[in-house]
């Protein structure tokens, strides 16, 4: 076995991760390549170089747990936050969750240096990396998010899609009256002679809904003076793919050779723009501001959506974490 198997292991993570970046730098994975070199390297350093430089590697391991227990109590304040503001809903609680699972990795450490034993540190080591990895695997992506979410829109746009949210009684609710309100924004945004924007409002009648969202977000663009010769309803989508399939569908039929913009929330921009090429729909994504106090549940929901959209190749590349692990192990 080679002497430092875990550094070899993320020189090839590192390779790897460049490849997929050149060959598709839209995908997620060159990320998480990129994410298991980082890690890999991190057991490497905490294994081989506690004894060359005890300084150095104990400078980055308080580093690490206090950027893991910031993001830790960072998700289960927002998650009480949320829960306390709209009730007990899944995603929210989610975030809570997640926060308290990185917090219970931490208290794992804290008993395993106050008890010892061979079997135990074993475990904690596996814990540990999948822990980490997982934790900058999720920053990685807020970065992402953060960065996407706040593109502009190209100036030849001649169609705002506007995707649906959910309503508040019957009319929009704030998430969705953040996204009319960027669409108005592009759309007053013309030059004066050139001919205005049409808007596609697209959204279905939720379960939960008394109307279509699309017939709510038409209703308010009309009291904000847009004609309604300006307005196109699309209102059979339950989700993003059919959102951008039928609306792209509709624009095709009535308006050839049109440029369109999508507005969503700036979290969902990154999400959008891969369904957007997975359905081959030519669109430009641009997001609408979200609260500070959803952004980050938001976020985490994007996350997991976006890791069970690749789920056999992220989920696939993910599990190579054990080859360091286990390298990292053995060497103990």
């Amino acid at each position: 076995m080679p002497e430092y198997p875990e550094y070899l292991a993320a020189v090839a993570f590192a390779a790897g991760g460049a490849v997929s970046a050149l060959l598709a730098p839209h995908r997620f994975s060159a990320a998480v390549l990129f994410c298991l070199a980082v890690t890999s390297a991190g057991l490497g350093v905490a294994g081989h170089g506690a004894a060359a430089h005890p300084a150095v590697v104990t400078v980055l391991a308080v580093a690490a747990l206090l950027l893991a227990l910031a993001v830790g109590l960072l998700l289960v304040a927002d998650g009480v936050l949320l829960v306390r503001r709209y009730g007990p809903q899944a995603a929210l609680l989610t975030t809570g969750a997640a926060g308290c699972a990185v917090l219970a990795v931490l208290g794992l450490d804290a008993v395993f240096h106050a008890v010892g034993g061979e079997v135990f540190g074993t475990l904690v080591v596996a814990v540990n990396a999948a822990a980490g990895y997982l934790t900058l695997l999720f920053l990685v992506f807020a970065g992402y998010v953060f960065v996407r979410g706040r593109g502009a829109p190209p100036p030849e746009t001649t169609h705002v899609i506007v995707l649906g949210a959910g309503l508040d009684g019957d009319r929009p609710g704030p998430l969705l009256t953040r996204r009319l309100e960027r669409a108005l924004a592009l759309g007053g945004a013309r030059v004066p002679d050139m001919p205005g924007v049409v808007f596609v409002v697209s959204g279905g009648q939720g379960d939960d809904e008394v109307r279509s969202e699309a017939e709510a977000m038409a209703d308010y663009l009309r009291e904000r003076g847009v004609p309604a010769d300006r307005i196109v309803c699309e209102d059979r989508s339950v989700n993003t793919g059919e959102n951008l399939r039928f609306s792209v569908a509709l624009m095709d039929g009535t308006a050839p050779g049109r440029r369109a913009t999508v507005v969503t929330s700036g979290f969902h921009v990154y999400r959008t723009t891969l369904l957007a090429r997975r359905v081959g729909v030519p669109v430009h994504v641009v997001g609408a501001p979200t609260s500070p106090a959803y952004w980050l549940a938001a976020t985490l929901r994007e996350f997991a959506a976006v890791l069970w959209m690749d789920r056999l190749l992220l989920i696939g590349l993910s599990l190579l974490l054990a080859v360091p692990v286990a390298t990292a192990v053995f060497a103990r």
